[in-house]
């Protein structure tokens, strides 16, 4: 998929998210997008969204994702590839919206599907932060299927 094609039907909030994945992974110093970084773009952009989804403040979510940053200038490489994890959390996110009746995948969805897979870095800093991922992905349903 390209990235016009995968991103066409998400919203700007969603899009919005994704591009600060990005960029969350380059300020980390990691050279890849992985579902901790889609975790950190939806805490950039959305923080209100995912403390009520994972039942803890932003910053615990963020300090346990982030953890030692490497001191020095972010990475400036223009390619940032999607983990296989990022990506099958990014088709979840479009399955979820079309099973839903939705014609757009949203911040909730994009969130569904970052909770939806597993990850090293994501599943260590979801304890560590003392989100409950299952209660959170339960919650977050909820909210998807109120509208």
């Amino acid at each position: 998929m390209s990235g016009s094609t995968m991103f066409g039907n998400y919203t700007d909030s969603a899009r919005r998210a994704v591009v600060m994945a990005r960029e969350e992974s380059r300020f980390i110093h990691d050279s890849y997008i992985g579902p901790e970084h889609l975790l950190l773009g939806l805490l950039h952009t959305y923080p209100n969204t995912v403390q009520t989804a994972l039942g803890v403040s932003p910053e615990e979510v963020r300090d346990a994702l982030v953890g030692f940053v490497p001191s020095g200038p972010p990475d400036t490489s223009a390619s940032f590839p999607f983990t296989r994890e990022s990506l099958d959390a990014l088709k979840t996110a479009q399955r979820t919206a079309r099973e839903l009746h939705s014609d757009h995948v949203g911040i909730k969805h994009l969130l569904f599907g970052v909770l939806s897979v597993h990850g090293h870095r994501l599943d260590r800093a979801l304890v560590d932060a003392g989100a409950d991922r299952d209660s959170a992905q339960t919650r977050v349903m909820a909210a998807l299927t109120q509208g």
